[in-house]
C-alpha cells in the first residue's frame, strides 16, 4: 500500500510539473514601423570673404571682418578697397533646426608665412533653422592673424561651413 501511494504522488507530482512549464504565447500577425528621410542639405557661397586690401601694423595683428562685412583690427593695421563678408544660401527641410560649424587651422596661403584663418561668426543666431520656405541666408565673418613683418602680395585660401540637422 505504501508502495501505491509513492507512486501515485509521483504521477501528480509530474502532472504538476508538466502544467507549470506551458507557456502562454501570443502571436501578433501585424505590427507597424515608419521611416522619416530627411532631404539633403544644399550649400551655395554667393560671396566670397574679402579682408580686402591691409596695410599691416609691422608688429602683426589680428584683422577682423565681422558678418555685416566691416573690419577692424587689434593692432594698428589700416585698410583700403572694399571688404566682404561671406554669403551662402542654404536649402534643406523646412522649419527645420540646424547646426552650423566651421572648419579649423585654415590658413590664407601667399608669398609670406601663411595667415591664420580662424574664429568664424554667423549671423544666424543662436537656433538657426530653415524658414517655412526650407531656405537660410547666412552671412559669415573670421579673424585673420597677420605675421609680424608679413609679406606684401596676394594671399588666398579655403574653409569648410557644415550645416547639418
Amino acid at each position: 500500500m505504501r508502495t501505491m501511494k509513492l507512486a501515485l504522488l509521483g504521477i501528480t507530482s509530474l502532472g504538476f510539473l508538466g502544467m507549470t512549464t506551458q507557456a502562454n504565447a501570443e502571436d501578433l500577425s501585424t505590427a507597424s514601423s515608419s521611416a522619416t528621410i530627411q532631404g539633403a542639405i544644399a550649400i551655395s557661397e554667393t560671396t566670397g570673404m574679402d579682408f580686402a586690401t591691409i596695410i599691416a601694423d609691422s608688429a602683426g595683428d589680428v584683422v577682423t571682418l565681422t558678418t555685416g562685412g566691416s573690419i577692424s583690427s587689434t593692432g594698428s593695421s589700416t585698410f583700403s578697397g572694399s571688404p566682404a563678408n561671406a554669403l551662402f544660401a542654404v536649402t534643406g527641410d523646412a522649419s527645420t533646426a540646424v547646426t552650423i560649424s566651421f572648419s579649423s587651422s585654415d590658413t590664407l596661403t601667399g608669398p609670406g608665412t601663411a595667415m591664420g584663418l580662424g574664429n568664424f561668426t554667423h549671423d544666424a543666431g543662436g537656433s538657426p533653422a530653415f524658414t517655412a520656405g526650407g531656405t537660410l541666408a547666412l552671412n559669415v565673418g573670421a579673424d585673420l592673424t597677420v605675421n609680424a613683418s608679413q609679406t606684401a602680395g596676394a594671399y588666398s585660401g579655403t574653409y569648410t561651413l557644415t550645416v547639418d540637422y
